[in-house]
Protein backbone atom coordinates (compact mmCIF):
# COMPACT_ATOMS: atom_id res chain seq x y z
CA UNK A 1 0.00 0.00 0.00
CA UNK A 2 2.76 2.19 0.92
CA UNK A 3 4.49 1.57 -2.61
CA UNK A 4 1.46 2.80 -4.30
CA UNK A 5 0.78 5.95 -2.69
CA UNK A 6 4.33 6.42 -2.90
CA UNK A 7 3.82 5.51 -7.17
CA UNK A 8 1.21 8.29 -6.89
CA UNK A 9 2.63 11.01 -5.15
CA UNK A 10 5.58 10.94 -7.75
CA UNK A 11 2.62 10.76 -10.30
CA UNK A 12 1.37 14.07 -9.14
CA UNK A 13 4.65 15.89 -8.50
CA UNK A 14 5.73 15.04 -12.22
CA UNK A 15 1.81 15.92 -13.34
CA UNK A 16 1.90 19.22 -11.55
CA UNK A 17 5.83 19.70 -12.71
CA UNK A 18 4.32 19.65 -16.25
CA UNK A 19 1.58 21.74 -15.58
CA UNK A 20 3.43 24.70 -13.73
CA UNK A 21 6.38 24.74 -17.05
CA UNK A 22 3.49 24.94 -18.91
CA UNK A 23 1.97 28.21 -17.03
CA UNK A 24 5.59 30.12 -17.41
CA UNK A 25 4.58 33.42 -18.37
CA UNK A 26 6.35 34.52 -21.80
CA UNK A 27 8.88 37.42 -21.81
CA UNK A 28 9.15 40.30 -23.77
CA UNK A 29 10.56 39.09 -27.18
CA UNK A 30 11.87 40.16 -30.72
CA UNK A 31 8.58 40.13 -32.43
CA UNK A 32 6.89 42.08 -29.48
CA UNK A 33 9.27 44.80 -29.77
CA UNK A 34 8.83 45.40 -33.53
CA UNK A 35 5.51 46.32 -32.59
CA UNK A 36 6.72 49.31 -30.82
CA UNK A 37 6.24 51.69 -33.79
CA UNK A 38 2.54 51.48 -33.21
CA UNK A 39 2.98 52.47 -29.43
CA UNK A 40 1.62 56.60 -29.08
CA UNK A 41 -0.60 58.94 -29.21
CA UNK A 42 -1.54 59.42 -32.83
CA UNK A 43 -3.72 62.21 -34.91
CA UNK A 44 -5.11 60.48 -38.15
CA UNK A 45 -5.27 61.98 -41.24
CA UNK A 46 -7.11 59.36 -43.52
CA UNK A 47 -7.96 59.52 -47.20
CA UNK A 48 -10.81 56.95 -48.30
CA UNK A 49 -10.94 55.51 -51.86
CA UNK A 50 -14.11 53.30 -52.67
CA UNK A 51 -14.95 53.67 -56.20
CA UNK A 52 -16.06 57.24 -56.60
CA UNK A 53 -16.67 57.75 -53.10
CA UNK A 54 -13.83 59.83 -52.31
CA UNK A 55 -13.40 61.66 -49.03
CA UNK A 56 -10.86 62.69 -46.30
CA UNK A 57 -10.96 62.28 -42.66
CA UNK A 58 -9.59 63.27 -39.61
CA UNK A 59 -9.20 61.30 -36.19
CA UNK A 60 -7.12 59.91 -33.15
CA UNK A 61 -5.27 56.26 -32.25
CA UNK A 62 -4.04 55.60 -29.04
CA UNK A 63 -2.08 52.80 -28.29
CA UNK A 64 -0.25 51.26 -25.25
CA UNK A 65 1.53 47.91 -24.01
CA UNK A 66 -1.34 46.35 -22.05
CA UNK A 67 -0.65 43.01 -19.92
CA UNK A 68 2.47 43.06 -18.94
CA UNK A 69 3.64 44.71 -22.41
CA UNK A 70 2.22 41.58 -23.84
CA UNK A 71 -0.52 43.28 -26.30
CA UNK A 72 -0.66 46.51 -27.54
CA UNK A 73 -3.80 48.03 -27.12
CA UNK A 74 -5.75 49.94 -29.56
CA UNK A 75 -8.25 52.68 -29.64
CA UNK A 76 -9.59 55.18 -33.00
CA UNK A 77 -11.42 57.28 -33.41
CA UNK A 78 -12.23 58.36 -36.70
CA UNK A 79 -15.40 61.52 -38.76
CA UNK A 80 -15.01 61.10 -42.32
CA UNK A 81 -18.05 62.34 -44.15
CA UNK A 82 -18.62 59.09 -46.13
CA UNK A 83 -18.49 56.91 -43.23
CA UNK A 84 -19.26 59.11 -40.51
CA UNK A 85 -17.90 58.41 -36.72
CA UNK A 86 -15.63 55.54 -36.27
CA UNK A 87 -14.73 53.98 -32.90
CA UNK A 88 -12.36 50.62 -32.94
CA UNK A 89 -10.95 48.56 -30.10
CA UNK A 90 -7.75 46.51 -31.11
CA UNK A 91 -5.93 43.73 -29.34
CA UNK A 92 -2.35 43.71 -31.50
CA UNK A 93 0.17 40.57 -30.55
CA UNK A 94 2.27 37.73 -31.54
CA UNK A 95 1.19 34.03 -31.63
CA UNK A 96 4.34 32.42 -30.42
CA UNK A 97 2.96 28.59 -32.10
CA UNK A 98 1.60 29.45 -35.27
CA UNK A 99 4.81 32.35 -35.77
CA UNK A 100 2.52 35.26 -36.86
CA UNK A 101 0.96 38.09 -35.26
CA UNK A 102 -2.44 39.10 -35.06
CA UNK A 103 -4.71 42.29 -34.92
CA UNK A 104 -8.27 41.15 -33.12
CA UNK A 105 -10.52 44.04 -34.08
CA UNK A 106 -14.09 45.72 -33.19
CA UNK A 107 -15.79 48.60 -33.76
CA UNK A 108 -19.07 50.73 -33.73
CA UNK A 109 -20.00 49.27 -37.06
CA UNK A 110 -20.55 45.96 -35.58
CA UNK A 111 -17.54 44.56 -37.71
CA UNK A 112 -15.08 41.91 -35.69
CA UNK A 113 -12.48 41.19 -38.22
CA UNK A 114 -9.44 38.72 -36.77
CA UNK A 115 -6.12 39.70 -39.20
CA UNK A 116 -3.14 37.50 -39.21
CA UNK A 117 0.11 37.97 -40.71
CA UNK A 118 3.63 39.16 -40.51
CA UNK A 119 6.54 41.18 -41.31
CA UNK A 120 7.78 41.62 -44.96
CA UNK A 121 10.84 43.72 -44.10
CA UNK A 122 9.39 46.95 -42.25
CA UNK A 123 5.64 46.54 -43.09
CA UNK A 124 3.38 44.53 -40.77
CA UNK A 125 1.52 42.86 -43.64
CA UNK A 126 -2.03 41.61 -41.99
CA UNK A 127 -4.58 39.93 -43.89
CA UNK A 128 -8.69 38.83 -42.72
CA UNK A 129 -11.54 37.37 -44.37
CA UNK A 130 -14.68 39.95 -43.85
CA UNK A 131 -17.95 38.44 -43.89
CA UNK A 132 -20.60 41.02 -45.04
CA UNK A 133 -24.76 40.57 -46.10
CA UNK A 134 -23.22 40.95 -49.88
CA UNK A 135 -20.56 38.30 -49.23
CA UNK A 136 -16.83 37.71 -47.98
CA UNK A 137 -14.50 39.65 -49.34
CA UNK A 138 -10.43 40.11 -48.53
CA UNK A 139 -8.82 42.59 -46.80
CA UNK A 140 -4.94 43.70 -46.33
CA UNK A 141 -3.86 45.71 -43.76
CA UNK A 142 -0.02 47.28 -44.51
CA UNK A 143 1.24 48.77 -41.22
CA UNK A 144 4.69 50.49 -40.99
CA UNK A 145 6.69 53.50 -39.48
CA UNK A 146 8.04 56.54 -41.53
CA UNK A 147 9.51 58.71 -39.92
CA UNK A 148 8.39 59.43 -36.08
CA UNK A 149 4.88 58.89 -37.66
CA UNK A 150 3.18 55.69 -39.11
CA UNK A 151 1.16 54.50 -42.00
CA UNK A 152 -1.63 52.29 -42.30
CA UNK A 153 -2.61 51.35 -45.55
CA UNK A 154 -6.02 49.23 -46.54
CA UNK A 155 -6.54 47.27 -49.28
CA UNK A 156 -9.94 45.26 -50.16
CA UNK A 157 -10.22 42.19 -52.66
CA UNK A 158 -13.70 41.66 -53.71
CA UNK A 159 -12.65 38.69 -56.15
CA UNK A 160 -10.81 41.41 -58.98
CA UNK A 161 -7.43 41.67 -57.13
CA UNK A 162 -6.42 44.28 -54.13
CA UNK A 163 -7.08 47.70 -54.23
CA UNK A 164 -6.57 50.38 -51.97
CA UNK A 165 -9.20 52.25 -49.94
CA UNK A 166 -7.58 53.74 -47.20
CA UNK A 167 -4.66 55.65 -47.03
CA UNK A 168 -3.98 56.34 -42.71
CA UNK A 169 -1.25 58.90 -41.82
CA UNK A 170 -0.98 58.60 -38.21
CA UNK A 171 1.31 61.39 -36.81
CA UNK A 172 2.81 61.04 -33.80
CA UNK A 173 1.74 63.27 -30.42
CA UNK A 174 4.35 64.66 -28.32
CA UNK A 175 3.88 63.33 -24.56
CA UNK A 176 2.13 66.06 -22.74
CA UNK A 177 3.39 64.48 -19.33
CA UNK A 178 6.82 65.31 -20.21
Amino acid sequence: MRKQLALLAAAILISSGQTFAQMIKPSFSPELAKLSFAIGNFTTQTHLMMGDNQSNGTGTIKAHWGLDSMFVLYSSEEVNPALGSYKGLGVLGYDTEKGQYFLYMFNNFGDRPEYTGKFVGDTLTLSAKIQTPQGPFDQQLKWFKEGNDARLLIFTDFGQGYSLIIDQKATRVPDSTK
